[in-house]
């Protein structure tokens, strides 16, 4: 298929049906914080990067599940809320896969973008 051909098939009703979708299951750094400044409840945020960067520093709150452990340490998750998912950035695909194999088991989640970078880069709290 050429470049025309793609750049025809991609119309701007696919385009928004692919956003619209993405947005549901995405959450951004600046609208975290505001959750988490809120008190807002029924969330919990999964850090899925190393034991070591963990310790290094993550977001406050954070529960450490390094992506190796993620399937054995499932009944840790909550059936009854929304699970925040990060690794350390936007090329890190830890964090989609943790996120769909969530997704898959009947949970509720969405993904952190940018991951641990961005939160950082954005000047957001960490904690040791």
């Amino acid at each position: 298929m050429t470049l025309t051909e793609t750049i025809k098939k991609l119309s701007p009703k696919s385009a928004f049906n692919y956003f619209d979708q993405k947005l549901k299951y995405e959450v951004g750094p600046v609208e975290l914080k505001r959750k988490m400044d809120d008190g807002e409840r029924g969330f919990e945020i999964i850090d899925v990067r190393s034991r070591e960067a963990f310790q290094d520093g993550h977001i406050p709150g954070a529960k450490m599940i390094p992506f190796e452990e993620f399937r054995m340490r499932a009944p840790e998750f909550s059936e009854y809320s929304e699970s925040i998912v990060y690794c350390y950035n936007a090329h890190c695909q830890l964090g989609d896969n943790a996120a769909r194999w969530l997704a898959d088991k009947g949970y509720s989640v969405r993904l952190l973008i940018g991951g641990f970078d961005v939160w950082e880069k954005f000047g957001h709290p960490t904690e040791k």
